[in-house]
């Protein structure tokens, strides 16, 4: 159950600005960016890194979905959208199983598998390794390398928020539209 009182777009003008910004962006705004409402401003800005880290970035998609997957690991409202937009992405449904169950996807091409050890490194304890770091690098640019760790971090932090506010999860409907604009709007 969620812990902070729903905002809508009838909550403000400044909500619904932000809402507005939201939706043209993604298709729908979901609960777990409807639940930081409650500071349209940060929103606002919280979101514009969000799309940039969805939509923007120097990566394919395959490889976008992969980095916010592995950082999606034990969140379950992340878990649940991504996993989905995994596979749509191309990731085998192995893998994503792999990653759910905290074990590197053997089954992925090794620059795939350096993006899920470097990602499950930078949130451990230790953080990130200097042989997983080397290993990424030689498969990817310093600004891909950037962009897979502001993705990560990105949805690692939202991730975090939703757990402390109880978030709930969408309908059906409301993951189908997001799964559908997905479809429709990325490559």
């Amino acid at each position: 159950m969620a812990r902070l009182s729903p905002v809508t777009e009838k909550t403000s003008p400044e909500v619904a600005t932000v809402f507005a910004e939201i939706r043209s962006t993604r298709g729908f705004v979901s609960n777990a960016l409807s639940s930081l409402g409650h500071a349209p401003e940060g929103l606002k800005h919280l979101a514009r890194l969000g799309a940039y880290c969805k939509y923007q970035t120097d990566l394919p998609e395959r490889l976008r979905e992969l980095s916010i997957l592995c950082a999606a690991r034990g969140v379950g409202y992340a878990w649940t959208h991504h996993s989905v937009l995994a596979v749509q992405a191309g990731i085998p449904q192995a893998a994503v199983d792999d990653i759910g169950a905290g074990r590197n996807p053997a089954a992925l091409p090794v620059p795939e598998q350096a993006i899920a050890r470097y990602v499950a490194e930078m949130f451990s304890p230790s953080s990130v390794s200097a042989a997983t770091f080397s290993e990424l690098a030689r498969h990817f640019t310093p600004r891909q390398i950037t962009d897979i760790s502001m993705s990560a971090s990105y949805y690692r932090a939202l991730g975090t928020m939703v757990m402390a506010f109880g978030v709930e999860l969408e309908s059906p409907e409301a993951l189908k539209v997001e799964k559908d604009w997905q479809k429709k709007n990325v490559s």
